[in-house]
């Protein structure tokens, strides 16, 4: 008896313990008919289900009916499971209450079998609705944070563990380094997208992370994509701590390949300012220095033409005469190199036959050709004409052949091939071994023209390539070249519009290839004009009547001696001055019979514009030419304005002076 009562008293401390447990606690039976009742219910059953222990005990059914329907089955299964194995059952679901509350519950229970047949449950129901909305709310979270990392283009995000097992990858991971999330989460980042040679560094990196809780310093890297290119990223690290067993690792690479692209953009944009201010200092310097130094290499050949009338041709000093002009003419033609490649030089391009260009050119070349060196020249028919300045392009097929030239003497079979054809399209893009000094035009007119220069000879290294169009770079030997030949093809192919791709191997030959838009409307051009330096026969107008009296200015006392000289000769009566203020007042007071009047444009005090305006002030009738170092295209315009009858380049002095006088005369 005293057992029984110990027992009883146990008993009901145990329920009266029950009453003070959140939830409910409860006694529940399963008879062997498969009827069920509820034996026992603590209190707490009215803040859960709002309905009283009394009521539930007598019918357990409205528990049941409180259920969601999307958890029904999985609840009916797992006590039905739990008794079948007679295992502890556990589940969470949803409710709704009488009062339209709506509340996650979980319950645990142990079944236990009876002497009866029947099972015996004791179990345990608790609101977790709280924990399960925090639940909710931090798995909302998260997947708002996921798929803002997947939403931000170029900043690839990867979580990894301490061995550097990769748990996370975004899509811009996916988008930069070619691995999809399937392929990397659960794959080590060595494996992925780390070199093999910064492995140490990266281990390194990761454990002192781990061990102090500082970040690894943000910096580029390079890396590695799933094809095996590099990608250069901007890289940085944290470390995650929270309340699983290990800390997660996050990596955050932001893509810099825009970014290197336009700094690549900048800094070639940078370089070509560079040289186009180079050029234009250059052509500024040129443009400056054309006056003088023309003048000086006027008085140069203009000297040397009178020797050689003075010295009798079986004279030795003759030979040292003809070395002086030679070294004259290379220094003009080095001014207009200067010149041409600071693109200070008439322009003008009209319809023009490639034809005729490539033939006046093949012509000069063959007169000094070396015996060892072969020039081929293959030009197809019914090519159309092409908008261009012929003399320009002839200049420009005479530096790439000479070089051409210059590029096989003394190698086996020296050849150099000259190649005109008729093309439809532009050229594919270039080879490993090619360079697209000049690209072709976006919109390609349908019908071009293509002039290659091919040499078998001792072709160029990629950094030749690379640097032969720069001015003054040149890889002859000292006094052997100037270094301006292939930067004055490049300013006039660039002012043409014309494509210029550049092929070459060492020891296999170069080819440069021209691609000209055609016109397929414009007749061929009128065949090309005689160069400017082309020599004239002077006239001698004192066999035909009195020698006509020439007014000739110029500041520099040495061309003005010059010229006098030189039409003197040539029987004309010539009045000299170096200063343009005291010509024109010669002119008002004393000089009546001037027939001709010739001036310097670049003179201190007075221009040669404003001296012939003042001349023709004077004498409407009286013709007037000018003579400069450098004919830019604004004096071509200017001087007819000013009543300027012709202008004369001035190194041509000797050649054209005379010729220039005839036709004014004539006039």
């Amino acid at each position: 008896m005293k057992l029984l009562n110990e027992q009883g008293a146990s008993v009901f401390a145990i329920a009266q313990l029950a009453e003070f447990v959140p939830g409910a606690l409860f006694r529940y039976r399963v008879l062997p008919d498969g009827t069920d009742r509820i034996e026992h219910m603590s209190s707490g059953c009215v803040d859960l289900w709002e309905i009283s222990a009394a009521d539930l005990i007598l019918d357990a059914r409205p528990i049941w009916g409180m259920v969601d329907a999307r958890d029904l089955p999985g609840m009916t299964a797992s006590v039905a499971e739990s008794g079948r194995q007679l295992k502890d059952w556990s589940f969470q679901w949803r409710i709704t209450t009488p009062s339209g509350r709506r509340k996650w519950l979980h319950g645990v229970g142990r079944p236990q079998p009876q002497a009866d047949g029947s099972l015996l449950w004791h179990s345990f129901i608790l609101d977790v609705t709280n924990s399960q909305q925090a639940q909710e709310a931090q798995h909302e979270s998260d997947e708002r944070f996921r798929q803002l990392l997947n939403g931000i283009p170029n900043v690839a995000v990867q979580g990894y563990d301490a061995s550097l097992v990769c748990l996370y990858w975004n899509d811009a991971s996916a988008q930069l380094y070619g691995y999809s999330a399937q392929e990397a989460v659960g794959a080590n980042l060595m494996d992925l997208i780390i070199p093999p040679a910064m492995h140490g560094a990266v281990l390194d990196a990761v454990q002192h992370m781990l061990a102090s809780g500082q970040a690894i310093p943000a910096g580029e890297l390079v890396l590695k994509r799933k094809d095996g290119r590099a990608v250069s990223v901007y890289s940085s690290h944290m470390l995650l701590q929270h309340d699983g067993p290990a800390p997660v690792f996050f990596c955050i690479d932001y893509d810099l390949s825009e970014r290197k692209a336009a700094e690549d953009t900048r800094l070639q944009l940078l370089s070509q300012l560079r040289e186009s201010q180079k050029m234009e200092a250059l052509g500024t310097l040129a443009g400056g220095v054309a006056h003088d130094f023309n003048n000086i290499v006027a008085a140069i050949l203009g000297n040397v033409e009178l020797a050689l009338d003075d010295v009798p041709e079986s004279h030795p000093v003759r030979v040292s005469l003809h070395e002086i002009r030679k070294a004259g003419r290379r220094a003009r033609d080095l001014v207009q190199q200067i010149l041409a490649f600071s693109r200070r030089q008439d322009s003008k391009q009209e319809p023009t036959c490639l034809r005729a260009v490539l033939e006046e050119a093949h012509g000069i070349l063959r007169a000094t050709l070396p015996a060892d060196v072969t020039l081929e020249l293959r030009v197809d028919d019914n090519l159309p004409a092409v908008m261009a300045n012929a003399t320009q392009i002839e200049q420009v097929v005479l530096n790439l052949a000479t070089n051409a030239v210059q590029a096989v003497q003394g190698q086996p079979n020296a050849t150099v091939k000259l190649l005109l054809e008729r093309m439809a399209q532009p050229d594919a893009p270039c080879g490993a071994d090619e360079l697209d000094a000049l690209p072709s035009l976006a919109a390609w007119p349908g019908v071009g023209v293509r002039l290659s220069v091919t040499d078998n000879g001792v072709g160029m290294s990629a950094e030749t390539l690379s640097r032969m169009f720069e001015p003054f770079f040149t890889t002859k030997a000292p006094g052997a070249g100037t270094g301006l030949g292939l930067a004055v093809v490049h300013g006039i192919l660039l002012e043409h519009g014309v494509a210029l791709r550049v092929r070459s191997q060492v020891g296999a030959g170069t080819t440069f290839t021209l691609a000209f838009p055609g016109l397929p409307d414009a007749a061929p051009d009128k065949p090309l004009a005689e160069p400017a330096t082309a020599a004239a026969t002077p006239a001698h107008p004192r066999e035909s009547g009195p020698a006509p009296h020439v007014l000739y200015v110029d500041d520099d006392e040495a061309i003005a001696w010059l010229v006098r000289r030189l039409l003197e000769r040539d029987g004309y009566r010539v009045s000299a001055f170096t200063d343009p203020q005291e010509a024109l007042e010669a002119l008002r007071h004393t000089l009546h019979d001037v027939a001709l009047c010739i001036t310097d444009f670049n003179m201190p005090g007075m221009s040669g514009l404003r001296l012939a305006r003042e001349i023709k002030a004077l004498h409407p009738t009286l013709p007037v030419a000018i003579t400069s170092g450098y004919i830019s295209e604004e004096l071509r315009q200017q001087a007819p304005a000013a009543g300027v009858d012709e202008v004369i380049f001035k190194p041509d002095t000797v050649e054209a002076l005379c010729a220039a006088i005839e036709r004014l005369l004539k006039r």
